[in-house]
């Protein structure tokens, strides 16, 4: 079984490019997490996580934390996804199977201005 880790995120802000200062794309660092934040749309920006491999250390707390301080930085709206997806084989309806996602775990975490207000742990 393989397994896969991703964190990422958005922040919803009135102007993404001023936010950015004109930038397409600039990396904040909390700690020694550090984001990719990019230009969505006008009013989004979208968060990645810059070292995709460090996804499977880093604890839900600490993705709420990360959460809490973007959004208190930029005064906005923030939330977060981390999704842990473990593919194997799967039985399929002709008898033979697939190699696909058999199941995934996803803590997602939503912040306004640094208060909470969504938080779910869910496993499918």
């Amino acid at each position: 079984m393989d397994h896969e880790y991703s964190i990422s995120g958005r922040l919803w802000v009135d102007n993404a490019e001023s936010v950015l200062q004109g930038s397409d794309c600039r990396e904040y660092a909390i700690g020694d997490i550090v984001f990719l934040l990019s230009i969505a749309t006008a009013n989004e920006i979208q968060i990645v996580l810059k070292d995709k491999s460090k996804a499977v250390s880093i604890s839900d707390n600490k993705i709420s934390v990360c959460c809490a301080e973007l959004s208190r930085r930029f005064a906005c709206r923030v939330r977060m996804e981390k999704l842990h997806e473990e593919y194997g084989n799967a039985n399929v309806f002709n008898g033979g199977s697939d190699y696909e996602v058999v199941s995934a775990d996803r803590f997602v975490c939503e912040y306004e201005n640094g208060r909470e207000i969504a938080f779910s742990k869910q496993s499918v």
